[in-house]
């Protein structure tokens, strides 16, 4: 019997070692799989970040206010003034290219066969006007004189699908360019024929032939975002952006551009139905300028920002440009306003939390997950990564990793992502600090600014501490 008890003892003594092991061990798992939360600072300045924001003329400046673009227009006759010669290097010393380049500002550009001015001209090349058989209308109307081509012209058209297709050999993989608005039809590019007072310089083409106008520059630039200036099924059905040129104006902007873009419009000029866009901003920008006043400052004061903002909201406003508010001084009467509406246009990134392991062996994975906050009215529109990375005690980056994020998802509104780093087996034990940064893959460093206190100097941000095994 006693021996009975001594085994007994033997195997609740056994069973209290195995079960105290046991216990440390998924306690010494537990500690090791805590997690770090990060819950950066956010901050409410103005951030000068890339594709978004102001774009004043290509032409001129330094300007007061930060931009990250410019924006320039152009006739025919500017480019290829002589048939088949493409005047492009003067036009890029016109624009300062040179200049913009060095400065990290990117270009938006239009095309346009007709811009009415004071006295009587012609956009196209005369080469071109004789080819078309002189076909289109010199027109003097109560917005300006200026001749009017036949859009339906066969002639016309080849030629612009010619001269669309050399834009793009140029342009459609040159990093320099932005966005490109579609011009090329109607007074300034802008898909009209029609002054206020119910004139007609030129009879408007139907949706067969300016289809034909869009389709060159679907072909020719097949890797640049593309805005119409309001919304068709072409445009639809090839994710296009739009651009609103009277951008300001309530009537102009409220009743016409954002009610086509939520419930679609029968044309006023060739009597055709066209189709709702309401969400044509997830996929290419929605631009423009301010409508034209003599006074710079109309949208912008105390009375009119809200209206502003409001359309700004309403119609996912990426950018503005060339005719936007820039004053005199760099902090002027309504610079607050200005402030507020830089902040409300484009993409605003705010990393609300960050959490991960506080400990990782080498040679496992470093889960990071990720809450980030878009709080502007766009998303980005380039692929560009989403990087993290390890600083070590002297701040020195030892390890970096891009993360299998698309931050063009990051719509308005919270996103969470989860990045798995793999942590090199060969990397010394110790105390890390996580960051964050989204790359320029044109200079492979980081290019946009988070609304997030912890910027280091070149660029990342600093997150949460890690221990490496």
């Amino acid at each position: 019997m006693k021996r009975k008890y001594r085994t007994l003892g033997m195997v609740i003594f056994l069973s209290v070692i195995v079960l105290s092991v046991t216990i440390s061990l998924v306690n010494a798992e537990v500690k090791r799989r805590a997690t770090v939360k990060f819950t950066p600072t956010e901050v409410s300045s103005v951030l000068n970040n890339p594709y978004m924001g102001f774009a004043p003329d290509a032409r001129w400046g330094p300007y007061k206010q930060p931009h990250r673009l410019v924006f320039f227009d152009f006739t025919w006759r500017d480019i290829e003034a002589t048939k088949g010669v493409y005047t492009f290097d003067q036009l890029e010393e016109k624009n300062q290219f040179k200049k913009w380049t060095s400065q990290n500002v990117k270009i938006i550009f239009r095309l346009i066969l007709d811009d009415p001015t004071d006295s009587k001209h012609m956009d196209i090349p005369d080469w071109l006007y004789k080819e078309i058989g002189e076909e289109g209308t010199w027109y003097k109307t109560s917005y300006g004189q200026g001749f009017s081509p036949n859009y339906d012209n066969k002639t016309l058209i080849e030629e612009h699908q010619k001269l669309i297709r050399k834009l793009g050999e140029r342009y459609n993989r040159d990093a320099r360019i932005a966005f490109v608005e579609l011009g090329s039809v109607g007074h300034w590019g802008e898909w009209h024929t029609k002054d206020g007072d119910g004139g007609v310089a030129e009879a408007f083409p139907k949706i067969a032939v300016t289809d034909q106008y869009v389709e060159a520059y679907i072909q020719g630039f097949p890797d640049k975002p593309l805005l119409m200036r309001r919304p068709h099924d072409i445009a639809k059905t090839n994710h296009m952006g739009l651009f609103n040129d009277v951008f300001g104006d309530k009537e102009e902007t409220t009743a016409g551009f954002v009610d086509w873009i939520n419930n679609g419009y029968t044309s006023w000029l060739t009597e055709e139905k066209m189709p709702a866009m309401p969400e044509h901003w997830i996929y290419a920008p929605s631009g423009g300028e301010f409508a034209f006043s003599e006074d710079d400052t109309k949208y912008i004061t105390n009375k009119t920002i809200e209206e502003t903002l409001a359309q700004a909201k309403a119609s996912h406003t990426t950018w503005l440009g060339p005719n936007v508010p820039l004053l005199d001084t760099e902090k002027g009467k309504y610079q607050g306003n200005i402030d507020r509406l830089l902040n409300t246009m484009g993409y605003r990134f705010v990393l609300k939390t960050e959490t991960h392991q506080a400990k990782v062996k080498r040679s496992e994975k470093l889960v990071v997950n990720t809450i980030m906050e878009n709080k502007g009215v766009a998303p980005f529109y380039y692929n560009w990564p989403l990087e993290f990375s390890l600083a070590d005690k002297d701040g020195k980056i030892v390890y970096k990793e891009n993360a299998q994020v698309d931050i063009r998802r990051w719509l308005p509104g919270t996103q969470k992502s989860t990045a798995s780093l793999n942590i090199p087996g060969t990397l010394p034990v110790g105390k890390y600090t996580l960051c964050v940064s989204i790359l320029d893959p044109e200079k492979g460093s980081p290019g946009i600014d988070l609304a997030i206190q912890g910027k280091r100097a070149d660029g990342r941000y600093t997150l949460g501490i890690v221990n490496v095994e």
